[in-house]
């Protein structure tokens, strides 16, 4: 079954003039803010920034529901792959603070697929005592599904219980316009402009308008060939206009811009794509780890029962994001490697390497330890000692090197006690 024969199917259900009651409204419903945010030039700039940010997130699905692991092995709907899917639902959550996702499914109720939905308005309802969402589509019938197969996105939720409230950007608007037609305008009559005239007497307009034309014709148009300017007594003076470039107040600018980045957190350097590992960390940690984690929640609790939730679970990583230094990269893997965070394949990812065979294991410092996926000893460099154990009393064998890595960090872990005390 399609997803347009699961909306057919969703539109079949039982209608009513009930509206759903929360514990703080009697009427919940979400609308879109009618502003033309994504038309202005700034602002969609930030919502890019930050949605090409979550197209990034890597899925996951850990459990055993072989209709979920497909969908997440392979993309999310016959429509879109899941980088698409993100950049969209993350731009939708962006633009008008409250994003749906719908669970796709077959006549037997078996999940076939999610989708991002872009809706005008939405009305919670009372259908049979179960709470349902009824979407206004920009075209179309409207669109009517069960809260339980919704996953509802939200940011500044605060009035409604259910939906966020849409982004209140009037007055930056205004002021972002307003820059931009003062700026045009001032380009515009600053090069049609170009000699400055004063006529001797008096002159009514009709002659005045006369004068400049023939002026104009007889200087500024093709039939001057010689360069030269000329005019008569009518004009007491003619002086030209330099020309400069029109640029406006960059402190007037940077206070219009900053309120734009503060609303949306972002800054001039993220949409550049100049920032710094630090810059982009707290990027990352402040906004979209955020989503992440409420996209990876409201999945979870939409696609699984409580029970299954013990043994399903559905996340969003940043295996992808890699905006780091190749030292710091280097550094991270040489750390994590050899304490048996990650397996050689997930260090040779970050590096950006393919994958070697035998290279999911971990390695332990022991100087150095292999082990397997569950944690036994593989091999102990210096020969296979694995079941070598220290003596039970160190001090009957006062050679006996605990640390092995003399050689490294000139250690020599107490086994010359009476050098180091004359020392």
């Amino acid at each position: 079954m399609g997803f347009l024969d699961t909306i057919k199917d969703a539109l079949g259900f039982k209608r009513t003039n009930r509206s759903f009651s929360t514990f703080t409204e009697y009427t919940p419903i979400f609308s879109t803010w009618n502003g033309s945010l994504y038309e202005q030039e700034l602002m969609r700039a930030c919502v890019h920034a930050f949605a090409n940010a979550c197209s990034k997130l890597e899925p996951h699905y850990d459990g055993t529901i072989q209709q979920v692991e497909q969908l997440f092995r392979t993309w999310p709907n016959e429509y879109m792959t899941w980088s698409r899917f993100l950049y969209r639902l993350a731009t939708i959550y962006e633009v008008d603070c409250t994003a749906f996702v719908i669970r796709l499914h077959d006549a037997q109720g078996r999940t076939t697929g999610l989708w991002p939905l872009k809706c005008t308005n939405t009305e919670a309802m009372d259908v049979g005592g179960e709470l349902w969402f009824k979407f206004n589509m920009p075209v179309g019938k409207p669109l009517a599904y069960p809260a339980k197969d919704v996953c509802v996105l939200s940011k500044y939720q605060y009035v409604s219980d259910l939906f966020g409230t849409p982004n209140n950007l009037s007055d930056t608007l205004s002021l972002l316009n307003a820059q931009a037609d003062a700026e045009r305008t001032a380009i515009a009559i600053g090069s049609k402009i170009m000699f400055i005239g004063r006529m001797v007497g008096q002159v009514d307009e009709e002659d005045m308008k006369k004068k400049k034309e023939r002026f104009a014709e007889q200087n500024l148009g093709p039939s001057n060939s010689t360069g030269m300017l000329t005019y008569d007594q009518t004009w007491d003076s003619v002086t030209p206009v330099a020309h400069n470039a029109y640029t406006i107040d960059s402190v007037e600018m940077q206070r219009i811009d900053d309120h734009v980045f503060n609303y949306f957190g972002t800054n001039k350097r993220i949409l550049q794509n100049d920032c710094t590992e630090e810059i982009w960390d707290s990027f990352y940690e402040g906004k979209v780890e955020t989503w992440a984690i409420q996209l990876s929640e409201g999945l979870n609790k939409m696609m699984f029962t409580s029970r299954a939730m013990l043994t399903n679970n559905i996340s969003f990583t940043a295996n992808r994001m890699q905006f780091m230094s190749a030292a710091s990269k280097r550094n991270m893997v040489r750390d994590m490697t050899d304490r048996r965070l990650m397996t050689i394949n997930e260090g040779r990812e970050i590096l950006g390497l393919p994958k070697v065979p035998g290279g999911d294991v971990f390695i332990n410092r022991g100087e150095y330890m292999v082990l397997d996926m569950e944690g036994n000893v593989v091999y102990v460099s210096g020969g296979n000692l694995a079941t070598a154990l220290p003596p039970s009393d160190i001090e009957d064998n006062p050679m006996f090197d605990l640390g092995g890595d003399d050689d490294i960090y000139e250690d020599v872990d107490g086994k010359y006690e009476d050098d180091v005390d004359e020392g």
